[in-house]
């Protein structure tokens, strides 16, 4: 993981480039109930950028620092901070409306084709991505958790077996899943993503496919029925390189007879 400092130093040289209108703010309507409690849960302290270039890094860097990554869009982040701490709305609600804002206040004042807007609509598609994922879901807080939605077990050529999985995230934050397939014993089969976890926004459902195909062992002659499928996701209260992957939910399933021959 890049440091903190070297981290804020690189945000910093990308934001100087993309300059956004001074003094402009587009903040989407709201119900004026929402907007209170909101603004009610919103920090000095908040501004664009990691919580590490307030709250880690020297004041006086943050002095330096501070005002270029927030440009005109400071209302918009302290904004996304606050839909973070009062958690009513899901991260991805709070991640879109932000994005929504800082490419209105993009293009508020100048034509939507001049380079002005468009390396602001830049700067503004970073911050987002920024967000956008567990690190966002880390600062949004929150448990592991979702549901397997379905699962269909496919023909596969030559006795060979093949399982795509739904994986439905019902919980109010991003989740990054990974699905197994184990034998009665335990054994681990298969699994996919084959590395890294498959992100899924609240709300949204992902399909993760896995089965026997580039195992040199496996195949649907060697697996007793039932078998296992598990759904696992990455803790997102931790931001642990390693071993942070938490069990959601499993279920039994019946495999089709293997074929003769």
């Amino acid at each position: 993981m890049m440091p903190p400092a070297r981290t804020a130093l690189l945000l910093a040289w990308l934001a100087s480039g993309c300059a956004s209108v001074p003094g402009t703010d587009r903040p989407v309507p709201l119900d004026a109930g929402y907007a209170a409690r909101e603004l009610g849960a919103s920090k000095p302290s908040d501004r664009c950028g990691p919580e590490f270039i307030s709250d880690h890094l020297p004041k006086s860097i943050v002095s330096l620092m501070g005002p270029v990554l927030d440009g005109s869009f400071r209302p918009v982040c302290a904004r996304h901070d606050a839909c973070y701490e009062l958690r009513e709305q899901t991260q991805a609600w709070c991640d879109d409306r932000m994005h929504t804002e800082m490419l209105d206040i993009c293009n508020a004042n100048r034509s939507e084709t001049s380079a002005g807007a468009a390396l602001c609509r830049m700067r503004a598609r970073l911050y987002f991505n920024m967000v956008d994922n567990t690190y966002g879901a880390y600062s949004y807080h929150g448990s592991a958790g979702g549901e397997i939605a379905g699962v269909d077990v496919m023909d596969a050529p030559n006795g060979e077996l093949e399982i795509c999985v739904t994986a439905r995230n019902s919980t109010p934050l991003l989740q990054e899943y990974i699905v197994e397939l184990r034998s009665g014993d335990g054994r681990r089969i298969a699994r996919a993503p084959v590395a890294g976890e498959r992100s899924v926004r609240a709300g949204e459902t992902g399909t993760l496919c896995l089965g026997t195909a580039a195992s040199a062992y496996w195949n649907l002659k060697r697996i007793a029925s039932p078998v296992t499928i598990r759904l696992l996701a990455d803790d997102p209260d931790s931001l642990a390189m390693a071993n942070d992957i938490v069990v959601v939910t499993e279920q039994l399933l019946d495999l089709p007879d293997a074929p003769i021959g």
